[in-house]
């Protein structure tokens, strides 16, 4: 019977590398950049620095390589790895605010790539399949605003972040080991096990004090769906058809199944180049109201010294604590939440990457002083649903800034985000992503000639992927132990 499931797992295994339109595998290649880049520059950071000695714990030693790190390891733990350094920063690319999908595909696909002595087409197409099953299983379960009795838009609804992962990695791994569509249709039942059984956000709006954990390990991500498809290669499988099952909405309360959504347009309508691009290291929810505070900045080319006070406007559930807060954030990923320390950065200029998470940045009297300016405030644009885009296949969150400085109020909204690629929204180019990419890979040597000649090697590479005839060349050229 061709089944949901069935019919996505042929399209995933059965697409060609020829097949993906060059347009798309084109932005695949900056995207593929983009990700390696965010997984780089967390590696100097508390949870990346535990990230290494945890690898060291797994055993050091095999075919796959832990990125900007030189530690060489199994394929399992460096899948892992992989992915979970390239959200620590949570700078990496985000569909929809739906959840992020390319670090736990690239993890699983760069380690199996390692091992075999793949090429870079082969690399990149399980790259791009894999992002396309993570999307499409996000439409699958129908995020959408939800709205209260009047009609107003009260919150965000859907499977943010936990699950898409999962299936993202499979569907690379199970390319790149070949596995047969029905393979990967009972792999795809795997994932189940394999995924966060329910969204923390309600519990993260709380508490401030966050921990140093998101509400999902996104190397996790990364392994299990390598497990996921490894299980189904030896005839272990989980639910079968499980697209095809209530099994989603019986698992996560609220959640509509569309399966429609799964398989329109599938092969010739592709979502990777929809992706957002985050410019800043902080929740994709705080970007729509930092970019109409970051214009209003360059626009009247307002000095951090002259600024008295900062009103952010933006979505209904801003008022959460984890928001709010304009204290000094206990730890990185509490920072990564707060509103008022992501406008304290960028009103005082500071690099975005992992600098905006120094001890200074963190705890200084700059940035400090500098947060207890912003509050935050609803935008009341955001109560109508149809404001939101969504009709329009695209995804707005009205928002606004206001600011106090030269003794009057200066005020701009923005209902996109920087990094969106929709019409509307502030242009940026590829040489933008590949500044963002040195900007992270340079962490790891600031000062180093031979450093920023890999990082140039390593570019030219990634935009000629498929080109590379081994991906270890590419990996080597990431190692500052090489």
């Amino acid at each position: 019977m061709d089944t949901t499931t069935r019919r996505l797992a042929t399209f995933a295994i059965e697409t060609r590398h020829e097949d993906i339109p060059e347009a798309v595998r084109r932005s695949a290649r900056l995207l593929l950049l983009d990700t390696l880049g965010c997984a780089i520059g967390a590696v100097g950071t508390d949870p990346g620095l535990a990230v290494r000695r945890m690898v060291q714990r797994n055993g050091i030693g095999g075919p796959a390589s832990v990125l900007g790190t030189g530690q060489k390891t199994s394929v399992a733990t460096a899948a892992w790895a992989n992915g979970r350094l390239g959200n620590i920063l949570d700078i990496d690319e985000c569909y929809k605010v739906q959840g992020h999908h390319a670090q736990a595909s690239l993890g699983t696909a760069l380690a199996l790539s390692e091992e075999q002595g793949g090429n870079g087409a082969d690399l990149l197409a399980a790259f791009t399949l894999g992002f396309e099953v993570g999307v499409r299983l996000g439409n699958f379960l129908s995020p959408r605003v939800t709205v209260d009795e009047q009609g107003r838009t009260k919150g965000w609804t859907g499977l943010v972040g936990p699950g898409q992962g999962v299936h993202a990695a499979c569907t690379a791994a199970s390319r790149l080991i070949g596995a047969t569509p029905a393979e990967l249709a009972d792999a795809f039942g795997n994932c189940a096990q394999y995924m966060v059984g329910r969204d923390w956000s309600r519990q993260w709006g709380r508490d401030t004090d966050l921990g140093t954990f998101k509400y999902a390990d996104t190397g996790w991500n990364a392994q299990g769906g390598l497990m996921a498809a490894w299980h189904a290669r030896e005839g272990i499988r989980g639910i079968r058809d499980i697209f095809d099952t209530d099994s989603y909405a019986q698992v996560f309360q609220g959640v509509i199944l569309d399966p429609g959504a799964m398989l329109a347009k599938l092969g010739s309508e592709w979502y990777l180049p929809g992706t957002s691009i985050k410019f800043w290291p902080c929740c994709r929810w705080i970007h729509y109201a930092l970019t109409a505070f970051d214009q209003l900045l360059r626009r009247h080319a307002l000095r951090a010294e002259e600024i008295e006070s900062i009103e952010l406007r933006s979505f209904p559930m801003i008022p959460y604590p984890r928001f709010a807060d304009d204290g000094d954030p206990p730890n990185l990923v509490a920072a990564t939440f707060s509103f008022p320390h992501a406008a304290a950065m960028v009103a005082l200029g500071v690099p975005a990457g992992p600098e905006w998470f120094s001890d200074e940045n963190m705890r200084g009297e700059a940035a400090r002083a500098m947060r207890r300016k912003v509050r935050l405030a609803n935008e009341p644009k955001g109560y109508d649903p149809a404001t939101w885009g969504l009709e329009q296949q695209v995804l707005k969150v009205p928002s606004r800034a206001v600011v106090r400085a030269r003794g009057r109020e200066f005020e701009l909204e923005s209902d996109f985000a920087l990094g969106d690629s929709w019409e509307g929204a502030p242009r940026y180019g590829e040489q933008d992503v590949v500044d963002k990419f040195r900007r992270m890979a340079r962490t790891l040597a600031p000062m180093s000639s031979r450093w920023d000649a890999r990082i140039d090697e390593a570019v030219d590479m990634v935009m000629a992927l498929e080109s590379v005839g081994d991906v270890r060349a590419l990996t080597r050229a990431l190692d500052p132990a090489c």
